[in-house]
């Protein structure tokens, strides 16, 4: 079903909640303080059917100490429904909302002049002018229609729903990730903890993993409603209500549903700015329907008048590039703008500047090449989402085309250059320091952690072709050795290590470092010394020396028979070893036929 969201705006007591109930039945207005009142104090929520179009019906408060409630609901907007009364015109918390539909770059705007019962067409059309020219002011709103309108006497109501239904979502580069913010929270019996929201980007599926960013919990959805019809997926724009493993209070309002390794938090982000904002200003940072204090670090004013901001927030924040956020100042607008750094890193400050403003006008390739130098030894592209509001495809589209760089397709990895000369580098200091190295792209890949295997076979191909080394066997040794020779001594340096290990000796891994060889012929050494009986495997990574295995089996049947039996505990204190050898040592008795074991303990068999 195709969906639209679609919200009110405007000033308190002009009718948005009573146009939503005159388009759809639905009274907004359900909490006893509201109807109290008369006022709408909370979001609600509510939608509009027609053959296989849904309205999702955003309706906001209007009073001016509500505007974050309103700034909450208004981030999701496809449209505004903006609505102003005939007979008092545009009034503060009207301004205020245009300001902020402008700043969340809402774009369309539907402008409604409703109680048209109460005033003449001349007084309508005056309203009408009014907004038009306050309107005018933001360049990036556009009135899409305008409507005469009376919930009263039902005036222009039809009209409007038709109209409506013609209304389509604004486009949103999503690349199909998850990107989903908490509005409300509850309990349902026989359900438990629920959770509403607007789903901006992506989709979400029945008895799907999510992972909350903010608490750090992977969550399933156990059932999924969109407008209180269940649904076994729910696609992006829409109002969706997941039912959640999760405890209400582990959950707020703000917390961001997403995927798993698209999103990271910081404590700060680079913004553009639009409004009035002093330097170390303190204010109330909104993005979607979380709000945190900040404190505003102006980085520099533009010829636009537009500023670049560093915020400062008091908790972490999962932001993306160019997510749209309002600030407010003593509980009223100041200004707004676009998250453009939100993957924080300690770049210099010519380089930072330069940074913003690639950024700034959109130009990915030069922000690729100024991250791609900041960290020479790899960077990826898997928070390409989060830092750029870019797909994988797009991403790597990009990579391919940055100069004097390696991009690594497989582990979405660039690397400059100068990460190959560093290991170039690394090889000659090993073969200078060890003659008998043995190298493959995996042994490099395990002693580099930034290194991926491709980048190493580079490598390796390239010291070749300069005469550095030389491939045999799968393997590559210094250019001359020769690769029996090397392989006789290898076995004999694993065996003499494994020798005076004595009784615990080095796991495998950590020898094949302290010679730096690679695995498969530190491997191939172990087979043989182990098929010739020199050593003896225990376990998946402990081999020990022959003679030091009868040793520590005397000294474990001398345990016995003087305690009566051999655990794990008084192995580790007779013998000082660790638990995993106790366990190992004792497992292998249980091999020599002599032994019993009874709860773990073992025996001489009588």
């Amino acid at each position: 079903m195709n969906s639209v969201i679609i919200g009110t705006a405007g000033h308190i007591d002009h009718g948005k909640t009573a146009l939503i109930k005159a388009l759809n039945g639905v009274d907004g207005d359900r909490l006893a303080s509201e109807i109290e009142r008369g006022i709408t104090i909370d979001l609600s929520f509510s939608n509009l059917k027609s053959k296989n179009a849904n309205i999702a019906f955003i309706d906001v408060p209007g009073h001016e100490n509500l505007v974050k409630t309103m700034i909450s609901g208004a981030y999701a907007f496809d449209c505004a429904l903006l609505i102003v009364a005939s007979d008092d015109g545009l009034m503060p918390q009207s301004r205020e909302h245009i300001e902020i539909l402008s700043l969340l770059d809402v774009k369309s705007v539907v402008l409604c002049i409703t109680k048209c019962d109460l005033t003449d067409s001349a007084r309508q059309n005056e309203v009408k002018k009014e907004c038009e020219e306050f309107i005018a002011k933001f360049s990036n709103l556009q009135i899409l229609n305008t409507f005469f309108l009376s919930a009263k006497t039902n005036l222009g109501v039809d009209e409007l729903k038709s109209y409506l239904f013609n209304i389509k979502p604004k486009p949103r580069k999503n690349g199909g990730i998850l990107h989903y913010y908490i509005d409300r929270i509850f309990t349902l019996k026989g359900i438990g903890t629920v959770v509403t929201g607007s789903l901006i980007s992506g989709a979400i599926s029945r008895g799907e993993k999510l992972l909350c960013a903010d608490c750090g919990k992977i969550l399933t959805a156990k059932s999924l409603q969109i407008h209180d019809t269940d649904t076994q997926v729910a696609y992006a724009p829409n109002r969706v209500a997941i039912a959640l493993d999760a405890k209400t209070s582990e959950l707020e309002r703000g917390y961001i549903l997403t995927k798993k390794g698209f999103f990271r938090g910081f404590n700060e982000s680079d913004t553009l700015f639009r409004g009035k904002i002093a330097h170390g200003e303190d204010v109330s940072f909104c993005v979607g329907s979380k709000q945190t204090p900040a404190k505003a670090r102006i980085i520099k004013e533009l010829d636009s008048g537009e500023f670049l901001i560093n915020f400062k927030f008091e908790k972490t924040m999962f932001l993306k590039f160019d997510e749209p956020f309002v600030c407010l100042a003593n509980s009223r607008v100041c200004g707004g703008g676009r998250v453009l750094n939100s993957v924080i890193e300690p770049l210099k400050k010519a380089n930072k500047a330069e940074f913003l403003t690639a950024l700034l006008h959109k130009n990915f390739k030069k922000a690729f090449e100024i991250l791609s130098k900041f960290h020479r030894h790899g960077f990826g592209l898997f928070s390409a989402y989060q830092r750029f509001d870019m797909d994988y495809d797009s991403a790597k589209a990009i990579a391919k085309t940055i100069p004097n760089t390696y991009f690594d397709e497989a582990t979405l990895c660039v690397y400059d250059n100068s990460a190959i000369g560093d290991i170039k580098e690394l090889i000659k200091f090993i073969i200078a320091k060890n003659p008998h190295a043995v190298f493959s792209p995996t042994s490099i890949a395990l002693k580099l952690s930034w290194a991926s295997e491709s980048l190493a076979s580079i490598v390796l191909s390239e010291l070749e072709t300069a005469g550095v080394i030389e491939k045999t066997g799968g393997v590559y040794i210094k250019k001359g050795a020769n690769l029996q020779d090397l392989k006789q001594s290898l076995e004999g340096k694993i065996f003499d290590i494994i020798k005076k290990g004595g009784i615990a000796p080095l796991a495998p891994y950590n020898i094949y470092e302290m010679l730096d060889i690679d695995r498969v012929s530190g491997d191939d050494a172990l087979k043989k010394l182990t098929y010739s009986k020199k050593v003896v495997r225990l376990a998946h990574n402990l081999f020990v020396e022959a003679g030091n295995l009868s040793q520590i089996i005397k000294k474990l049947y001398d345990l016995i028979k003087e305690a009566g039996f051999a655990d794990v505990a008084n192995v580790k204190e007779r013998l000082n070893l660790s638990r995993k050898f106790a366990i190992s040592y004792l497992e292998y008795l249980d091999n020599l036929g002599d032994i019993i074991t009874i709860d773990n303990k073992r025996y001489l068999k009588k």
